[in-house]
């Protein structure tokens, strides 16, 4: 087992770990077809382009929509909600059965999004996916072992 896992482009061999991964997840019983739509819809103010952005054609399309909201009509407070809101949807995606073993099967390697320009999500800046990624890791055995 790799001691540390880069992931970014979703046809590399961990890249069912990125937001961009085809996976229906559902929260708050709604079905989204990737963890980037739901992490960018939760973004809109408006619910018109909340669900544009929900059902965007793509998960690229969804980041772009979800980037260009203009600041008044991002939901208050998004840089404080940012981090919850993506955990809850690294949540929902990893109920997923295929998913949920794949990620624990990554053992105890330290986890990093390699993006060449998130430095907030990426591993060249906070590395906050791949931290997350790891503490749902984290709480599924917990699951597990408690469940």
């Amino acid at each position: 087992m790799e001691k540390e896992i880069n992931f970014y482009i979703r046809e590399d061999k961990y890249g069912w770990m990125s937001n961009f991964e085809r996976c229906i997840q559902e929260v708050d019983s709604i079905m989204y077809p990737t963890n980037e739509h739901y992490y960018q819809s939760q973004k809109a103010k408006n619910k018109p382009m909340f669900w544009w952005i929900a059902d965007a054609p793509s998960p690229y399309m969804a980041m772009i929509a979800g980037r260009g909201l203009r600041p008044k009509d991002i939901v208050e407070d998004w840089e404080e909600k940012k981090i919850e809101v993506m955990l809850k949807g690294l949540r929902a995606k990893f109920k997923n059965p295929e998913l949920r073993k794949r990620l624990l099967d990554t053992g105890n390697s330290i986890i990093h999004e390699d993006s060449p320009v998130d430095l907030f999500w990426g591993k060249r800046g906070k590395d906050m996916l791949g931290k997350l990624l790891m503490q749902v890791r984290e709480e599924i055995r917990k699951e597990k072992n408690h469940g």
